[in-house]
């Protein structure tokens, strides 16, 4: 299908999906406030009479009556409330189909998070939806959790508390997210179909016979219809989210989705009982709000201090890549005088790997329609780039200055959908500058076990954020958390040999005195390479690196 005409499609079913789940909430919250706002009229006579209430809107007067089956006749016409549910959930369907199943699960899977297939992420995608629900019903079709609520919200809060940590571990952030949600919509969805709506169909039929009401079934649908209002606030989150990388995008996301999750729920009972029970209302207002503030804490504190952050500016550029090789820098005094540099190429022999295709937005997608693949691999007449070319620790030459760290930046270009280049290298120290050059939003999300993390948006085209990473680490990643195929290696050193191949799989390490060197190349798909070199005579030192079909990391 045509790209444009795609996301015509998604924002199409979005539209609808958010319209029905307006319509269905409202009437939820609506009831939530009607059953709480009743007031007993010792006047009525009419059989069944549980309360009323007077309501101005519009212009005008409404009074409702409230009534219990059985006592009360069955009206000729009777009013619904059941298809803005079932299509919230079935346009929910379509949008987890369109943006996560469909397109080789382009945004359900990230190698980052899991290894997992396509075939395995929708397995664990559908049994998140579907399969959860005979679970939660089970157990709350059972005497003790209906003689012990308590029993039961604390094994449906366990559930949910497991699941949500193993979809974060097998899926994109984003799509573990919107599963989370999905799940708990389920949930409500299917309380409707399956549990309110039968038994108050009883209770009608039996009303309309003339024959004694099970009030048992009202109880049960009640308390269906109560667990829905106290999820809806967390399904809501997890709506909103989609647009908000730095929940879904973050180390422990799954806590995150669970504390904001309690906390909706604290705000809902605030609502709930405000009016019959102030002092409880005001109890669980604080503790959500407590909740919130936590979480913004926590969520904080693995970002990187903002002293740490060199720039922050939005202009409009065109971004310069990382130079192909790199440059080679004066002998300081510390050096001998005869002083050589490296240099040499990678070559890739057998048949070059082909990327997972991609389908991409259609700010990042060519206009030509041609097919789009991840760029792990990126081969040219031969020669391989994004191949790392290191001088090991053992090979230092005896010299007290490393020289300074250079003044130019490392450009790191989003693009395409694509990190331009896909591998870097910085000194401790040296800018490192991430670019937006796509007219959508992106993310920068740091993977690091020593620097500083942390998580920044990038909503507008040729935004720009430089970081100075002060220790030296082997890889820290970027990642776009909204699209999880995005990602690029950075290595950061504390010494100047060191260079990255461009296109035509050429390095040039800095000036060495003569003597014998270790290089070890890295990529990586291909794993390691390791070559020992002697640099002698007037000329740089030639290096061949050939990594070849078959070699793994």
């Amino acid at each position: 299908m045509d790209q444009e005409l795609f996301d015509w499609l998604l924002l199409l079913v979005r539209w609808l999906h958010i319209t029905v789940a307006v319509t269905w909430i409202g009437t939820s919250i609506f009831f939530m406030w009607l059953d709480r706002s009743f007031e007993p009229n010792p006047e009525s006579k009419r059989p069944g009479h549980v309360g009323e209430v007077w309501m101005v809107h519009g212009g005008g007067f409404y009074h409702v009556e409230k009534l219990l089956m059985g006592p009360t006749k069955v009206p000729e016409r009777l009013h619904w409330f059941k298809w803005e549910s079932y299509w919230t959930w079935m346009s929910g369907m379509m949008l987890m189909i369109l943006i996560f199943y469909w397109g080789d699960g382009t945004f359900l899977l990230d190698s980052s998070v899991s290894d997992i297939t396509l075939s395995q992420g929708i397995a664990i995608g559908l049994f998140s939806l579907i399969g959860s629900w005979f679970f939660y019903d089970f157990l709350w079709e059972r005497k003790l959790t209906k003689d012990k609520p308590v029993i039961g919200h604390l094994l449906t809060i366990g559930w949910l508390a497991g699941m949500s940590y193993f979809l974060c571990k097998t899926l994109s952030g984003r799509a573990a997210y919107m599963h989370i949600g999905g799940m708990m919509g389920t949930w409500m969805t299917a309380n409707v179909f399956m549990r309110i709506i039968p038994r108050q169909l009883k209770m009608v039929a039996a009303s309309a016979k003339g024959e004694a009401v099970n009030q048992d079934w009202g109880k049960n649908a009640k308390n269906r219809s109560t667990h829905n209002t106290y999820l809806t606030l967390p399904v809501i989150f997890v709506m909103l989210s989609n647009h908000f990388p730095m929940t879904y995008g973050h180390d422990l996301n799954w806590i995150i989705v669970l504390v904001i999750t309690a906390a909706g729920a604290c705000v809902r009972e605030y609502f709930v009982v405000r009016l019959k029970n102030p002092e409880r209302s005001f109890v669980f207002a604080f503790a959500g709000i407590a909740l919130l503030t936590a979480v913004i804490v926590f969520s904080r504190g693995f970002d990187e201090p903002a002293s740490v952050i060199v720039e922050t500016h939005e202009e409009s550029v065109t971004p310069v890549a990382q130079p192909e090789t790199h440059t080679e820098l004066t002998p300081s005094d510390t050096l001998s005088s005869r002083a050589f540099a490296i240099s040499g190429t990678v070559r890739y022999e057998g048949k070059v790997p082909e990327g997972k295709k991609l389908t991409l937005p259609s700010g990042c997608a060519p206009k030509n329609g041609a097919d789009v693949y991840s760029n792990e691999v990126e081969v040219s007449d031969g020669h391989l780039a994004n191949v790392l070319i290191e001088l090991k620790a053992d090979s230092y030459p005896s010299v007290n200055d490393q020289n300074s760290v250079p003044a130019e930046e490392i450009i790191l270009d989003q693009k395409g959908c694509m990190y331009h280049p896909r591998v870097a290298a910085a000194r401790v120290g040296q800018k490192v500058t991430f670019v937006n050059s796509d007219p959508i939003f992106h993310n920068v999300k740091s993977v690091t076990n020593l620097n500083q993390k942390f998580n920044l948006a990038m909503p507008k085209k040729n935004q720009r954020e430089t970081k100075v990473f002060t220790k030296p680490e082997l890889f820290l990643q970027a990642k776009c958390s909204v699209h999880p195929w995005m990602g690029a290696y950075i290595a950061i050193f504390n010494h100047p040999y060191y260079a990255v191949t461009g296109r035509d799989g050429k390095f040039t390490l800095p000036l060495l005195p003569p003597g014998k060197y270790t290089l070890e190349a890295w990529h990586e798909v291909f794993g390691k390479k390791k070559l020992e070199v002697t640099v002698h005579g007037d000329n740089a030192e030639v290096a061949t690196f050939v990594f070849k079909e078959g070699d793994h990391p």
